[in-house]
């Protein structure tokens, strides 16, 4: 990436597998080495679209994305008639993202040029024989073989001329389409913060959803990551359950269809285990890089097992589990054996492939996991959040087996889960009264303070005793930036506010801890989780929380959060975090198999009075709630009217 290039700059436009990045005012430089341009799946297809406009006028550019095409719509305007000469010059190489990231080096295609009428076509034939190729057509241009059209536009005086350049992708590989998200939760409220910031997350929500053979899921980013990733995915459906739980059940079913089937050094792929990445292409086809169908992941395989139980609560159907069973069986073999080698009843990983990762939880960078003395810990890696998940899966799984006359296996995944939930004590430091992040190759913890054991909340994985004793830890000022918690304390010695995994703030790490804060009743500590990261998101372009930002501290918000120039803008779990937040506050607990919805301790931001939900939807029914602050109990809300369309029981508890 060019390194004056912040992608928080730039403006991001997606819709289905095609994607558009582009400087403000929609400009693909054709010099300079850049990761911008319109991609089809995974696949540069427009590198260069540069407008030049004599005399100098100011255009007017409208840009919408569709599947496999673009349109800018150009509006002149001259203060006095004139012939406006106007030349598009236009580039494309058919990259793949892995060779504009670096991942990969370069690899050579002859890109044909052709130009006929009103229309420029780039073509190359790829590296796996495909033809793909870009058409840019304006109605009265005349195109030439070096790349451009032009056209002398007459304009008379203040009276506006519309040009209409359209780009049309060929040759892509994915199928999209499918049906349509049925009307989800509609939000309103009072408070104009909240209403910005939710609606941007929404819409990037939508922005970022991707279809593979008509299955939706949730890209992990933009542009690095816009396709199916195991962890990202499943996170993010996480986070929009309450909007659109139908996504969980694709997503689920597109994992489950690609779980592991072989040992496979070069993947990292085993029996069972669910997916890291999926990427399309050439690349792919021809197997150039073992990332692009890669399985070094530690946490996704338990994470599909808690996305699976979640959607039971809010679909209230045992349908989905039962139609996984048998990637069901599948995925608990993988956590009881490949993922537990040394059988000590610890989920662990090593890096098997040379061109893998080396570390294979969230913080997947090379410095990520390290020890007190910010060296990185030597594998095989024992991640304590991945623990927690193990311990929340099993024990949630074991409710669907019961209600699916399966008594036996219930009681062995309660055993199990307990088992696992006792082995969180290898992780816990007493000295310091918080859980290490990781245990090494030798089983010795790092002591270095993290935010990993943050996750433990989320999972309900620890006792009352041990949940306040990481609260007090990450909500320590070493820990907290003022802006959200941070990845690794400021007393530790890798300790880096930009660093990617070793001291910057991500949304996302923050909003599962917050959930946790929440079901432990920790509310206070909630708020100060989630009102920070509200703030945090009005200082950002758009009112978009990025993938992560500096871990500087606050200063009493004098200073605006730090800016991390190669984070994903808008990235999946970073746009879920604060529609799940928002949720979590709210109280909303829902047992759809008992045909019952829990609000429990509702609460509000501190600058909301009134906040109404339409359209929740839980086991079949729709409910529409209005929350109000409640003025004698600070922090806290009433529910003052719910109206069900169907059979739902709704018990509000606020003790």
């Amino acid at each position: 990436m060019s390194p004056e290039l912040n992608l928080a700059d730039t403006t991001v436009l997606k819709s289905g597998n095609t994607f558009c990045v582009s400087l403000p005012g929609g400009r693909l430089p054709l010099e300079g080495d850049h990761p911008l341009g319109l991609y089809l799946d995974d696949c540069r297809y427009l590198r260069g679209n540069e407008l030049r406009v004599d005399p100098a006028i100011d255009p007017h550019i409208e840009r919408t994305v569709a599947e496999g095409a673009m349109v800018d719509r150009i509006v002149l305007r001259s203060p006095m008639p004139v012939d406006a000469q106007v030349e598009l010059r236009l580039d494309a190489d058919f990259r793949s993202i892995f060779e504009v990231r670096g991942v990969v080096a370069p690899q050579a295609r002859d890109v044909r040029r052709e130009a006929r009428g009103d229309t420029v076509r780039f073509e190359a034939v790829g590296l796996d024989g495909r033809r793909r190729s870009t058409a840019i057509t304006c109605a009265g241009a005349t195109a030439s073989e070096d790349g451009r059209l032009r056209m002398v536009v007459p304009l008379e005086g203040r009276r506006p001329a519309q040009l209409e350049v359209r780009f049309e992708l060929f040759g892509g590989t994915w199928r999209a389409g499918g049906t349509p998200p049925p009307e989800g939760l509609r939000v309103e409220v009072d408070d104009p913060v909240v209403e910005r910031v939710l609606e941007r997350s929404l819409l990037d929500m939508r922005m970022l959803t991707s279809t593979i053979d008509g299955r939706r899921y949730y890209a992990a980013g933009v542009p690095w990551y816009a396709t199916l990733f195991g962890r990202d995915s499943i996170i993010a459906a996480f986070q929009m359950m309450a909007f659109d739980p139908a996504i969980a059940g694709d997503t689920l079913r597109l994992l489950a269809a690609r779980l592991g089937a072989k040992v496979d050094d070069r993947h990292d792929e085993e029996p069972g285990k669910v997916i890291h990445e999926l990427r399309p292409g050439e690349l792919a086809d021809l197997d150039l890089t073992p990332l692009v169908r890669y399985y070094g992941t530690v946490d996704a395989t338990p994470l599909f097992l808690c996305l699976l139980c979640e959607h039971a609560d809010w679909s209230g159907s045992l349908d989905l589990f039962r139609e996984l069973r048998g990637a069901v069986g599948r995925v608990l073999e993988w956590i009881d054996a490949h993922g537990d080698p040394d059988e000590d009843g610890l989920l662990e990983y090593r890096r098997r492939s040379p061109a893998g990762l080396e570390n294979q939880g969230w913080k997947d960078s090379a410095d990520g996991i390290v020890d007190e003395h910010g060296a990185p810990l030597r594998p095989p890696i024992a991640l304590v959040e991945a623990q927690g998940y193990v311990v929340a899966a099993k024990r949630r799984l074991a409710r669907l087996f019961e209600l699916d006359d399966e008594p036996d296996t219930a009681r062995e995944l309660r055993s199990s889960a307990a088992r696992a939930a006792e082995g969180l004590e290898r992780f816990w430091l007493a000295e310091h009264g918080f859980y290490a992040m990781a245990l090494d190759g030798q089983k010795r913890p790092t002591r270095a303070l993290a935010s990993n054991q943050g996750h433990l909340l989320w999972a309900r994985a620890v006792s009352p005793e041990r949940a306040a004793a990481v609260r007090d830890a990450l909500l320590s000022e070493d820990a907290h930036s003022g802006w959200g918690v941070r990845t690794l304390a400021a007393s530790e010695s890798a300790f880096d506010p930009l660093g990617y995994h070793t001291g910057s703030v991500w949304p996302h790490d923050n909003a599962l801890l917050a959930a946790g804060l929440r079901s432990y009743g920790f509310d206070e500590a909630f708020r100060r989780i989630f009102e920070p990261l509200l703030e945090a998101a009005t200082r950002f372009p758009e009112d978009r929380l990025p993938e992560l930002f500096g871990g500087a501290p606050a200063r009493g918000g004098e200073e605006d959060p730090g800016v991390y120039p190669a984070a994903c803008s808008p990235q999946a779990w970073a746009a879920g975090s604060v529609p799940y937040m928002l949720t979590a506050g709210l109280g909303l607990a829902p047992d759809g198999l008992a045909g019952r919805l829990e609000i429990v301790r509702p609460s509000l931001p501190r600058t909301t009075r009134r906040l109404w939900l339409h359209g929740l939807r839980v086991a079949g029914a729709r409910a529409d709630v209005v929350f109000e602050r409640d003025a004698d109990r600070p922090g806290r809300a009433r529910v003052v009217d719910v109206h069900v369309d169907g059979r739902l029981d709704v018990d509000v508890r606020s003790p």
